[in-house]
């Protein structure tokens, strides 16, 4: 079941994309005429255009990176439950050394 329920993922992965791309570019766009028509620096909208862009880039960026986490499953309660597992070993360890 799934196997069968993949694509929907990526669909919405890449729909994800596209929204954060559009949002962070779109308001870098509204600033940026703004602060053209406020101030009249010509400059400022391109410059505003290209942070949008990286502002987009680092977004998506971070919704890849918990995509890819979320299959590998690292989340952070993963993380929490192989410390106590570290831990209990540990702890059997030294009392098995105790012992002898």
């Amino acid at each position: 079941m799934k196997k069968k329920r993949g694509w929907l993922r990526v669909l919405a992965l890449v729909s994800q994309l596209g929204i954060c791309m559009l949002t962070a570019i779109f308001f870098c766009v509204l600033i940026g005429n703004f602060l053209v028509e406020r101030f009249h620096r010509e400059l400022l909208f391109p410059a505003m255009l290209v942070l949008g862009i990286l502002a987009g880039l680092r977004s998506c960026y971070t919704v890849i990176q918990r995509f890819v986490d979320l299959n590998k499953n690292t989340s952070p309660q993963h993380y929490i439950e192989e410390i106590k597992k570290r831990k209990n070993v540990e702890t059997r360890t030294q009392d098995s050394e105790e012992e002898t």
